[in-house]
């Protein structure tokens, strides 16, 4: 009897040492990870099974590799060159790749999976996993690296003139300087730039058309592509698709998408969903899963999935989700977990978590009052720290710091800064450093440095526009 024990007690950890060798690693928080809350139960219950798959996740699970750089999400500049950055690892690591390949510039020390080196590029969030191995284990785990770009460029459209100003940015103070204008359609009201920077995309609202344009990627000027149909009437807001070559336009009754062309700009209509009530803002979460729209006249916020293969939105939303009244302004937080929604006739502002998974909307705050009852638009800034919103009735920009975990806004003190006679159009600059905003009444654009640690915006003058700026937006370049 006492040599059976001996043995079966020899086979035990034979077992184990062959288990734990070949076994593929356990998911960190698993139920098999030795550090989750559940493993206890877990294993009292595995070994309770009779086919023997208990075996290789409870073994395994008792030593996984654990690896982390301490983020899941890391924020750098282009042409600048970061902080080595070497990651927590429970084992030597001798091989570390990444999938896909890290932006330009950018090193992955495949001996020790530390990242170093200068991004060439900007880029907006991109997903890349790391995997590390150690001599007998792997772990991989997900990476989002977004690269700021150097402001380059600025562009105004002005829905009195039907004009689109162009200006340098100074990248170093922010300062504008006015380098001409082209004529767009009529009353444009919204704008995009494509993710790679080559092109402006103009919405005219009042003829239902979209004007592209190409920009000189060395001094900054438009020149027209084409101006092609918007696929419904009454174009109110565009936005790219940030991995695709696409582009979703919002019309009064529905929503249509264009494929577009990397090289030329040129557009093409490949898709329309139509949708009930007015429309307003819309905008594609960072990762380009899904779209979500606010619904101005049903007072709600929808989201639609994008499938992952056509980039095509469904036919219906997954979620329509009661709102404030008159939801225009749509902004996401950096990490693309946290929505914002700004509302037309009280300027206030709710925030919404998102599940990443399925889309879902779920309000977790109440809504923020700002200063005013007529708010213009809102914008965060790239690196997930602050929110800005224009209040129009009362010529100021209300100012607040994010959660990075939650998104929750908290005012500032003070909580507000003057501008020009009715803001309406706002927005940040690439690299994070500099403000932007339309004053509609008073025919300028406003300039504003950021306060890289608390985020107090200081003003730095204004730029002329032409009659009635309604919206900004700012452009870097790549090599």
């Amino acid at each position: 009897m006492k040599n059976q024990s001996i043995i079966v007690n020899i086979f035990i950890i034979i077992s184990y040492l062959i288990l734990n060798l070949f076994c593929a690693p356990t998911k960190l928080n698993s139920t098999c990870d030795p550090e989750s809350k559940s493993f206890a139960i877990t294993a009292l219950l595995e070994f309770g099974s009779n086919d023997g798959s208990f075996l290789c996740p409870i073994f395994s699970g008792l030593s996984p590799l654990r690896f982390h750089y301490g983020t899941d999400f890391l924020i750098i500049q282009q042409n600048e060159t970061i902080n080595p950055i070497t990651p927590f690892s429970s084992e030597p690591i001798v091989h570390c790749e990444s999938n896909p390949t890290l932006p330009q510039g950018l090193i992955l020390a495949e001996s020790n999976c530390t990242i170093s080196g200068t991004s060439l590029i900007g880029i907006d969030s991109t997903k890349y996993f790391i995997t590390a191995k150690s001599s007998n284990k792997q772990t991989t785990i997900p990476l989002v690296i977004k690269s700021l770009f150097i402001p380059k460029y600025a562009y105004v459209a002005n829905v009195g003139s039907n004009l689109i100003n162009s200006y340098s940015i100074n990248a170093n103070t922010g300062v504008l300087n006015n380098t001409g204008f082209v004529a767009a359609g009529g009353g444009p009201e919204s704008m995009a730039i494509s993710p790679n920077q080559r092109f402006l995309t103009v919405a005219n609202r009042n003829t239902n058309n979209l004007s592209q344009f190409s920009i000189n990627q060395t001094n900054g000027n438009l020149t027209l592509v084409e101006t092609v149909p918007s696929g419904g009437s009454t174009p109110v807001s565009i936005v790219y698709h940030p991995k695709k070559d696409l582009l979703y336009v919002s019309n009064s009754y529905n929503y249509s998408t264009f494929s577009v062309n990397p090289l030329t700009g040129n557009l093409l209509l490949v898709n329309t969903v139509a949708h009930t009530d007015a429309s307003s803002g819309i905008i594609v979460e960072p990762f380009g899963n899904f779209l979500y729209r606010a619904n101005y006249s049903g007072n709600a916020i929808e989201s639609y999935p994008i499938d992952s293969s056509t980039g095509f939105l469904s036919q219906n939303p997954i979620q329509s989700i009661g709102s404030g009244f008159r939801p225009r302004r749509l902004a996401f937080h950096a990490n693309g977990r946290t929505l914002y929604v700004a509302y037309d006739t009280d300027s206030n502002l709710s925030t919404y978590q998102i599940d990443s998974n399925t889309g879902f909307m779920s309000s977790v705050f109440p809504l923020i009052p700002t200063t005013g009852n007529v708010s213009g638009a809102i914008t965060t800034d790239p690196t997930g720290r602050f929110l800005y919103m224009a209040n129009r009735d009362t010529n100021v920009i209300s100012m607040f710091a994010t959660s990075p975990e939650t998104g929750e806004l908290f005012p500032f003190s003070p909580t507000t800064i003057p501008t020009g006679t009715g803001p309406l159009g706002i927005t940040v600059d690439p690299s994070g450093k500099f403000l932007y905003n339309t004053n509609i009444n008073s025919d300028t654009a406003g300039i504003f440095t950021i306060n890289q640690s608390n985020g107090i915006l200081t003003s730095n003058g204004t730029v002329g526009t032409s009659t009635s700026p309604a919206v900004i937006l700012t452009s870097g370049t790549n090599p």
